[in-house]
């Protein structure tokens, strides 16, 4: 019994990928930098329990470095 490859594939006859692109416009879901400020403030302002204030605290940080870079 043999090995028959009549199904293969050569690399030079495979159709390119095409590259993604990266859309440096902003979407329209994208937070100004007045609503993250405006967040920022409710959630200093407001009081969390204990199982909460770990994802809050990632969230916060998160949303204060969205935040600093849109000075730039």
């Amino acid at each position: 019994m043999g090995f028959f490859s009549n199904n293969t594939v050569s690399p030079s006859s495979q159709e390119p990928q095409p590259v993604p692109t990266i859309n440096m416009n902003p979407t329209p879901n994208q937070l100004t930098k007045e609503e993250i400020a405006l967040l920022l403030t409710l959630i200093k302002q407001s009081t969390f329990q204990g199982e909460n204030i770990e994802p809050l605290y990632n969230l916060v940080l998160k949303l204060q470095n969205q935040y600093l870079s849109s000075d730039k």
